[in-house]
């Protein structure tokens, strides 16, 4: 039985990777990832944000769904909040991603 659920489940995720790429959108946007684009190390939007872990002024930890993503710096700020998105503001000097 649980050799048969993960089948299930990449047959699943192959699908969704096909629908992503006849969508011609990044491999990333699939459910459970978060897209992250950062300019330069001043700010980074994330969406696909589900709530933040952790929130002070050198470190915000967001949850992703199948990640936590962590940035740490100086003056980090949450700008904006809403429809699954988030804005970090500050100066970045590192970004870390666990489960």
């Amino acid at each position: 039985m649980r050799k048969n659920r993960g089948c299930r489940e990449t047959r699943n995720e192959s699908f969704m990777e096909s629908i992503s790429k006849s969508l011609d959108l990044p491999g990333d946007t699939l459910p459970g990832y978060a897209h992250i684009e950062l300019c330069g190390n001043r700010e980074a939007s994330v969406e696909g944000c589900k709530g933040v872990l952790e929130y002070s002024d050198c470190s915000v930890s967001l949850n992703t769904g199948r990640l936590t993503v962590k940035f740490c710096g100086s003056d980090l700020t949450i700008t904006a909040m809403q429809d699954g998105s988030a804005v970090i503001k500050g100066t970045i000097t590192c970004i870390d991603f666990g489960n």
